[in-house]
């Protein structure tokens, strides 16, 4: 190893340690841009400015992705920090009568733990998860801007950061090549059809909260946010909702939101809709890619498992971007 080799590593531990609270931000953006490959490509057909098109491909970024996310975690922050303990009695006074429809051993177990001492303890914990979603917060407003400001560097030096890793990776150019455009083609078709599936979801759970005087952009949000965890995300937002117009009486509410969410969200929209949006995606990118739903929703609950809300691009971005160079490696 020679010296050069010796200051390279040195310098490059100390670059590690002085960008380290940023990298996972870098690589969201990095992955992000990415996934823009395509957006990019048919805007600078049209465009001759990059500027312009870094610029266009970040505003979108932001209106589809950044702030829905930060009117979320604003809005639901201020509902926590608006919880009543007296409320919180009496919701779940009303739904003990909801009891009586379970088996008697499970309904006295739930009994038993909905006394007013335990109703007092969860009431108490709330107030330490408020100060930590309040810190949150703050922190993923600067994480937001930050990816924001990355993804458009990305987005404006893609090309020129592809010519330096061809320089420097030890592969042919046409190899490098057709793994970065097969990544791309795959993270756009898993990106865009989970996004678009569920903005579907939320906009249709906005449609029915709204016939209820409840806010229907927040509630949107939460569904489709909600939608991308398998099985139980559409039931941690209509359980809740049809739980809460029970407890003010609103039976029939209670009911129709169930069963709404069920038939025409959980069984049109995501088992017969969404088959159809991953396709008009594949068509629109004229992408030549097989994609399996179970490992998509594998990979964001690993993604929110490992990295936290983030992990909902993080996951699917790098089993993309693996599934692609594995598929690479069948061409060599």
């Amino acid at each position: 190893m020679n010296f050069l080799n010796v200051l390279t590593l040195i310098i490059g531990y100390f670059v590690y340690l002085t960008y380290k609270p940023y990298l996972l931000d870098i690589a969201i953006a990095a992955l992000m841009a990415i996934a823009f490959g395509k957006i990019d490509y048919f805007l600078a057909k049209k465009i001759k400015n990059k500027y312009i098109v870094s610029t266009i491909s970040t505003l979108i970024l932001s209106s589809l992705i950044l702030g829905p996310l930060l009117y979320f975690a604003i809005t639901a922050g201020k509902y926590v920090g608006h919880l009543d303990i007296e409320f919180i009695k009496t919701v779940l006074e009303k739904a003990k009568h909801l009891l009586s429809y379970l088996p008697d051993m499970l309904a006295n177990k739930i009994q038993n733990y909905l006394t007013q001492d335990n109703i007092q303890k969860i009431y108490k914990s709330v107030i330490p998860i408020v100060a930590t979603l309040t810190k949150k917060s703050a922190s993923f407003i600067k994480d937001s801007f930050l990816i924001i400001t990355f993804f458009f560097f990305f987005s404006l030096y893609g090309k020129e950061i592809l010519l330096f890793l061809k320089r420097v990776l030890p592969l042919p150019n046409s190899q490098l090549r057709e793994i970065f455009f097969s990544t791309s083609e795959v993270m756009s078709v898993v990106f865009y059809s989970t996004i678009l599936t569920a903005i579907l979801e939320g906009m249709l759970f906005g449609i029915i909260v709204s016939l209820y005087d409840l806010n229907p952009i927040f509630f949107t949000i939460m569904y489709a946010f909600a939608s991308l965890i398998p099985v139980v995300g559409g039931i941690l937002m209509w359980g809740p909702v049809s739980l809460y117009l029970y407890s003010i009486g609103n039976v029939s509410g209670a009911v129709i939101v169930m069963i709404y969410s069920i038939v025409v969200i959980s069984i049109a929209a995501d088992t017969f809709i969404k088959p159809l949006i991953i396709q008009y995606v594949k068509d629109t990118f004229e992408a030549d890619t097989e994609l399996n739903s179970l490992l998509i929703f594998f990979s964001i609950v690993a993604g929110l498992s490992s990295f936290g809300l983030w992990g909902i691009i993080i996951g699917p971005a790098v089993t993309a971007m693996f599934l692609s160079v594995i598929s690479f490696y069948k061409k060599i």
